[in-house]
Order: structure tokens, then C-alpha cells, then sequence
């Protein structure tokens, strides 16, 4: 009973923190939309024709080919910094232990160990580049944005694979994680190999971008419910103590 109270111990407060980090990423969809219903180019914004970047661009006129003008750039250029942020915060403070047994009372295995440390480095690789993203507009240093923009989406849709084969023996959930990183993944390769330049290249960028986003929500989710579970059991164990010694 011991182990099933102090082990993996993601009751404490960094991992709800952490978990809380993972989910708070949703916040990119509301500032999305929000950005999106403010645009003032003469064509309407166009989640196919459209890059997300393209939000953020700090001038109006003409980029890549493409007239854009977004006069709440800044909000969706914060919305970027405070995911990659939320990325960051949570690979730093979510254990491998703990995200290895998906935050349940179960041993992980050494090979656990060493796939959610590669998840955890890969998340972090990941939210540091949308960090850059965000401070760094495309028409501003094109170069260092794309690059910065590989970072997250071929980290970040990497760690969604790697820890959903992890998570398939612990939780249901597994299986849309990674489901998702492989959605993403795929669509990141194909969208790495044709330079984007593609029919409708909005639409696969979102592909490649949307899946991410949900899937370190989920992440989120099930350590913030794991972490619930297990204190649950703790202050039941703490209840049941004098009971148990005075018998």
C-alpha cells in the first residue's frame, strides 16, 4: 500500500502546475479565431489559402506572394510565446516518471524512463521554437521563424508519437495522443518536402499545427486527472490511519 500512495507521486504541486501548462495551450484556438475576425486585408482570411503566421505579421502589404494585414498581430503573436511557454513549463516540471506511467501508481520500466526524457527534451525543443515564432513575425527574420517553426512542429508531433506508444499500456488515452503526433507527423513531412507549396497550403499547416495543440491538452489532462486520483487515495489512506490503529 506504501508504493501505491508514494509512487510516482505526481500528487504535488509541480504537476499540477505542470499539467495545468499543457492545457492552458488551448488558449491558441480562441486567439486564433479572434485575430482571424479582425483581419483587414482586401480578401477575407482563409483557413486553407492562409497560414496561421500569417496573424502575426507585423505589416500590411504583400509576403510571400500573399496580401496580409493583421491589425491584432500582437495577440496572436502572445498567443504563440504563452504556448510555447505552457510547452516549456510543462516539459520542465512534469517528471519522466510521471509521464512514463501516465501519472498512475505503476512502475515504469527503464526503456519508459528513457522515452518520456526524449519526450520531455523534445517538448521543450519544441515550445522554445514557438517562442521564437511568436517574437520573431514572419515578415520580420523570415529565416529564423521558418526554422524556428520546424522546431515545433517536427518536436512536438515527434514527443506526441513517442509518448502515446508509451501510454498505450497505461490509458486509453494513448491512443488519440498518438494518434494525433502521427497526423501531425506525417503531415509535417509532407509539408517539409513540398516547401508548403501546396493547393490549399493553410489547410495542411493546420494538419500539422491543430493535432499538436490537442494532443499536449490531453497530456495535460490525464496527469492533472492522475495527479487528482492519487491524492484522492492519499487523504482516503490519511482517514482510514486511525481507524486502522485503533483496531
Amino acid at each position: 500500500m506504501r508504493s501505491r500512495q508514494t509512487f510516482p507521486a505526481p500528487a504535488d504541486v509541480r504537476h499540477y502546475l505542470g499539467a495545468w501548462s499543457a492545457v492552458s495551450v488551448v488558449q491558441f484556438f480562441v486567439a486564433e479565431a479572434v485575430v482571424a475576425s479582425r483581419w483587414a486585408a482586401p480578401a477575407p482570411y482563409s483557413p486553407t489559402a492562409n497560414f496561421i503566421s500569417d496573424l502575426g505579421a507585423l505589416r500590411c502589404g504583400i509576403h510571400a506572394g500573399r496580401e496580409v494585414c493583421s491589425p491584432l498581430n500582437w495577440l496572436m503573436n502572445g498567443s504563440f510565446v504563452l504556448q510555447g511557454l505552457g510547452m516549456l513549463v510543462a516539459a520542465a516540471l512534469i517528471t519522466s516518471t510521471v509521464l512514463g506511467v501516465a501519472a498512475r501508481p505503476t512502475a515504469p520500466s527503464p526503456k519508459g524512463l528513457t522515452a518520456t526524457t526524449a519526450v520531455r527534451f523534445l517538448l521543450g525543443a519544441a515550445g522554445a521554437g514557438l517562442v521564437v515564432v511568436g517574437l520573431v513575425p514572419e515578415d520580420s527574420i523570415d529565416a529564423l521563424h521558418l526554422t524556428a517553426a520546424g522546431f515545433y512542429f517536427g518536436g512536438a508531433s515527434l514527443a506526441l508519437v513517442v509518448l502515446g506508444i508509451q501510454w498505450l499500456r497505461h490509458t486509453a488515452a494513448g491512443w488519440p495522443v498518438l494518434g494525433l503526433g502521427a497526423v501531425s507527423l506525417v503531415s509535417t513531412a509532407v509539408g517539409a518536402a513540398t516547401r508548403l507549396r501546396v493547393p490549399e497550403p493553410g489547410l495542411l499547416e493546420r494538419l500539422m499545427a491543430y493535432p499538436i495543440t490537442f494532443g499536449i491538452a490531453i497530456m495535460g489532462a490525464v496527469i492533472f486527472v492522475g495527479a487528482r486520483r492519487q491524492r484522492a487515495e492519499i487523504r482516503r489512506l490519511r482517514a482510514a490511519r486511525p481507524s486502522s490503529a485503533a483496531s
